[in-house]
């Protein structure tokens, strides 16, 4: 049985640009989303249609001019500190104390997939503790190989030579992956990426209004799961897209909340933000949509 991850003093978070091997998990989280707001009934999203939607690879828009998640990661270990100069996104790290122990009882569903990690490998470990690096292909093709029977026999070894040895593994649809032994040195890299856990995400995009001379970010998703709140990473997801937002030279972010939900209220006003009276949302979808829908012939009548 899988171990569960717990935090008891301390707890490490980080914020960084979702990619699309994350695509399972952030279906998961939008799922639970839905069940918290009871929206299950309405809830279609499936991993192919967050795929084309986040990560099409036909869209010319980079992050931050079109739809873009953030992911919150959190492990028991420190993350390092990344040179990342040339990115897009420096991911936010943070430490953050803990009044109260937190056991996570869905750590192994929502435990990152190690091509999420910058060397971009997944990880094996034999039956004799060698521990090897597998060079794996893209989101779509990759084979999960960890405590495979087979592939324990495959990467079994008699002594702990980590200089000499090769191999590969084949998935079952033929997919091949070269191995070699990690240095002592990355071995614990090995076990602190794997207990890196997605506890969150943000959804957002770019908004113009035309009353203002600069856009904003509008938030449409945004979720922490239960265990990990009201320690600060709810803030920390806020604040992420907020950096970001001043970074861009734009001048608002906006969002929306269920009128039940005060903890949520209390929440966002107790960080600065105010409620707009005087707005509403209105909503046209379904065979309302299709109804409202102007086609040719209604428009030559017009």
């Amino acid at each position: 049985m899988a171990e569960k991850i717990s935090f008891s003093a301390q707890i490490s978070g980080r914020v960084r640009l979702a990619t699309e091997s994350d695509v399972p998990h952030l279906h998961k989280l939008m799922y639970q989303m839905a069940k918290y707001h009871n929206y299950t009934k309405v809830f279609n999203a499936t991993e192919a249609s967050i795929s084309t939607n986040l990560f099409n690879s036909n869209n010319p828009c980079p992050p931050f001019y079109s739809v873009t998640t953030f992911i919150l990661e959190v492990s028991p270990n420190t993350f390092p500190q990344e040179n990342t100069k040339s990115s897009i996104f420096d991911p936010i790290l943070k430490t953050i104390n803990l009044d109260s122990p937190i056991l996570d009882l869905e750590s192994e569903l929502f435990r990152t997939n190690n091509n999420n990690i910058s060397s971009a490998m997944s990880q094996v470990r034999s039956g004799e503790d060698s521990v090897y690096a597998v060079l794996s292909p893209s989101y779509k093709d990759r084979k999960t190989v960890f405590d495979e029977p087979s592939t324990q026999e495959l990467f079994r070894t008699n002594n702990n030579n980590i200089f000499s040895i090769m191999s590969q593994v084949r998935s079952e649809e033929g997919d091949v992956y070269e191995a070699s032994p990690l240095s002592w040195k990355d071995r614990k890299t090995v076990s602190d990426n794997y207990n890196i856990v997605v506890a969150g995400y943000v959804l957002f995009y770019p908004s113009y209004s035309g009353y203002f001379d600069k856009p904003g970010f509008f938030i449409e998703n945004m979720y922490v799961r239960e265990c990990y709140r009201k320690c600060g990473f709810g803030k920390m997801l806020f604040s992420a897209v907020a950096s970001q937002a001043v970074k861009m030279g734009f001048t608002k972010v906006d969002w929306l909340t269920v009128g039940w939900n005060e903890n949520a209220i209390d929440f966002y006003l107790g960080m600065g933000a105010y409620i707009m009276q005087d707005v509403k949302r209105f909503r046209l979808s379904g065979e309302g949509l299709d109804a409202f829908a102007t086609t040719n012939e209604d428009a030559d009548k017009s």
